[in-house]
């Protein structure tokens, strides 16, 4: 993250007359990397005054600071808030905080850039509206590991002894540390049982421990010292590092880790983010973290690569949990792609883990895992109210779609199934029961717009949501092919099947949907957070609004390019849509066929090379000498458009997927063979590695 963000910076003074920099980070002691960093990208050994532990920058031009030290001297005020040009906050999931908010509050540079291994935060507060609502650039740790740019794991699901699953260790929506305390630790017979099972479970997993650096995730500070204390004992060499730990202490046991002279630190969340130990191949988790931002940070901190480092060992200690605890999350945000429920990944031993990545459960622990996963969410229509019911006080957070989608870890598709948001809360028992008139068409639309990505058309979703007049639907700023795209993602049906003769009467008709209205604000406002692809508006072709990397449906698409309008949904069925006025031409692509959805005839082989190239076939009709196939060839030179839109399949869980737009072909590689012609097409934008790697393995 920070060699990105000191390549951006870099970028940005080559071209702007003032460039000073602000880069502020939570924990101090990360500054010292931070800066030498930006000054190895710079090649400028004297780039860079500290602002923290009470030294004082003296020209504040390019200034690395603690958030600690910038809420105590708050440089706004004496320097103004467009002092700095460039600023750059780590660890932006900590933007709600109180010592976070005078960063966006008071600054006001040209760039604000936001760093973070986990952009959800932990209180549910959306990231993205400090940053224009839109992720710059992003890698999810399933792509980072298929990329090598980190290190593979190998992680072991050991029997825990211990069964935690009682509500005396739950409260408040999480695991008690106290009550966990009780039993991972003292003289306690299942305690010293474990803490053997433990012992055996290294000799076993990392039966060479001599070039081991492990770290120990504990349930409380009292548990990380009765494991560093029992671990000399046992001959190990191990200490705690907490954050009580003394700063000198603390620093010497590091450096004794990395140097060999220590093999195991116990903690309890020093390690989860901040720090940067490469050197660590082996992480015990040992106790069941609730928080899938907290797993992926203390996951992650092992899977940087170091010499002689070639893969992480995950010792993850499994006993029976408790029946809301969500050990289906982690697993699932390991998977490069879920294409089965988690349990089926877990009975076919995890086949779609990253390449040189493996998962392996033991038999009794792989029992308490299905058992987990199918108690909580094999029943949604009792587990989905009793979660609602308990959701704020569990978890601190107002309840809304959003907040618990992120919490609760279910696919937005399952919670829709056959409910509104708002008939889950009434189901609840939190407001009255639904009487919307067009419950049926709202159900249905849910479901299509948690799968659209478009950030344009979500924002106007946001907007008719909130109309509370004709008057405001009238004055909606978007042109005749923006408006038919949404009627279509709306009702999936013509204008005259539920009696509107006008775009504004059909919105005005939905709004008639009082909880509708607010389901569709929530559900809009939390897809806008979670795009899984960047997406960003390009020049597509004629008057067509697209954004690149976004998803549309069939008639979405027509819309763009005015082939859709109130009364005609466009044109349906088809894999190629000529538009002759335009010189352009649509492919609709599906790259994972099922013998059921297609007819013999278009079947066509259609799949990508590399996320640049896509071998593609034309209609079975069309020849090299036809008038198409002449257009095709020679497209360059005729001035046409060849445009792609791609999917995996066309159905997931009932709903039909959407195409993603892939933006237009560069040029034509190849091509051979006649009706269907084969051809070989370089694309323009690079296709999205998620995509790539799934169609690769499909």
């Amino acid at each position: 993250k920070t060699v990105m963000a000191a390549l951006d910076y870099a970028r940005f003074a080559r071209k702007a007359e003032s460039h000073r920099l602000l880069f502020a980070v939570h924990r101090k002691e990360i500054l010292h990397q931070a800066i030498q960093c930006f000054r190895a990208v710079l090649r400028d050994a004297n780039f860079g005054e500290l602002l923290v532990d009470g030294q004082v920058p003296n020209e504040w031009n390019h200034v690395f600071a603690s958030i600690q030290s910038l809420s105590h001297r708050r440089p706004w005020e004496s320097l103004g808030e467009s002092h700095f040009d460039f600023v750059i906050v780590d660890e932006a999931h900590h933007g709600a905080a109180s010592s976070y908010r005078p960063l966006f509050d008071h600054l006001a540079p040209k760039i604000l850039l936001g760093l973070t291994a986990t952009p959800e935060r932990m209180d549910g507060t959306p990231i993205l509206p400090d940053f224009d609502d839109r992720f710059a650039a992003e890698i999810r740790l399933p792509e980072a590991l298929d990329e090598k740019l980190l290190c593979p794991f190998h992680y072991f699901g050991v029997t825990d002894p211990i069964d935690v699953s009682e509500d005396r260790f739950w409260k408040s929506g999480k695991y008690d540390p106290n009550a966990l305390t009780e039993v991972y630790t003292g003289d306690d017979i299942r305690a010293l049982q474990r803490l053997d099972l433990i012992i055996d479970s290294l000799r076993k997993y990392q039966p060479d421990l001599s070039a081991t650096r492990a770290v120990g995730f504990c349930a409380s500070v009292a548990h990380a010292k009765f494991m560093a204390e029992k671990f000399k004992l046992a001959g190990f060499k191990a200490e705690e590092v907490l954050g009580e730990t003394p700063r000198e202490v603390r620093d010497q046991r590091i450096r004794d880790f990395r140097s060999g002279n220590l093999t195991f630190l116990f903690t309890v969340d020093i390690f989860s983010e901040g720090v940067d130990i490469p050197e660590i191949n082996l992480v015990l988790f040992l106790r069941p973290t609730e928080s899938l931002t907290v797993f992926l940070q203390q996951l992650g901190r092992g899977l940087r690569h170091a010499p002689e480092k070639d893969c992480l060992t995950v010792l993850d200690f499994v006993g029976q949990v408790h029946r809301k605890y969500r050990i289906d999350r982690k697993f699932g945000a390991l998977l490069r792609t879920q294409r089965r429920r988690i349990d089926q990944e877990v009975e076919r031993d995890f086949p779609n883990l990253p390449p040189g990545c493996s998962i392996q459960l033991e038999r009794v622990a792989r029992e308490h895992v299905l058992r987990n996963i199918r108690e909580s969410l094999g029943n949604l229509k009792h587990f989905i109210p009793e979660s609602i019911q308990t959701f704020e006080e569990e978890t601190g957070k107002p309840l809304n779609f959003g907040n618990f989608v992120d919490e609760t870890g279910l696919d937005p598709l399952d919670i829709l199934r056959n409910k509104t948001w708002s008939e889950w809360k009434a189901l609840a028992g939190q407001i009255p029961q639904v009487r919307d008139p067009d419950l049926d068409s709202a159900r249905k639309a849910f479901r299509r717009i948690v799968l659209r990505t478009d950030r344009s058309r979500l924002n106007q979703l946001v907007r008719i949501s909130k109309a509370r007049s004709v008057a405001e639907l009238e004055q909606l700023p978007y042109g005749d092919s923006e408006k038919a795209a949404l009627h279509y993602l709306i009702w999936a049906k013509k204008g005259s099947a539920i009696g509107a003769t006008s775009y504004t009467e059909s919105f005005a008709r939905w709004t008639t949907n009082i909880r509708a209205q607010d389901d569709l604000r929530e559900i809009a406002e939390w897809r806008r957070g979670v795009l899984d692809v960047p997406t960003y508006p390009i020049e597509s072709s004629g008057e067509a609004r697209l954004e690149l990397h976004a998803t549309y449906g069939l008639s979405e698409i027509a819309a763009a390019f005015g082939l859709a309008n109130l009364e005609s949904p466009g044109p349906k069925g088809v894999g190629v849509i000529p538009i002759g006025r335009l010189k352009t031409y649509i492919h609709l692509v599906t790259f994972k066929k099922e013998e059921k959805d297609f007819t013999p005839t278009t079947l066509y082989r259609d799949y990508p090379i590399s996320r640049t190239q896509l071998h593609w076939e034309s209609q079975a009709a069309t020849a090299q000498e036809t008038k198409t196939g002449q257009n095709y060839i020679a497209f360059k030179e005729r001035g046409y458009t060849i445009l792609f839109f791609a999917r995996q399949t066309k159905r997931i869980r009932g709903e039909t997927v959407p195409f993603l737009f892939l933006g237009p072909a560069k040029n034509l590689l190849n091509y051979h063979g006649d009706r269907p012609i084969s051809m070989v097409w370089e694309l323009q934008h690079l296709m999205p590695a998620a995509m790539f790697e799934e169609a690769k393995t499909a």
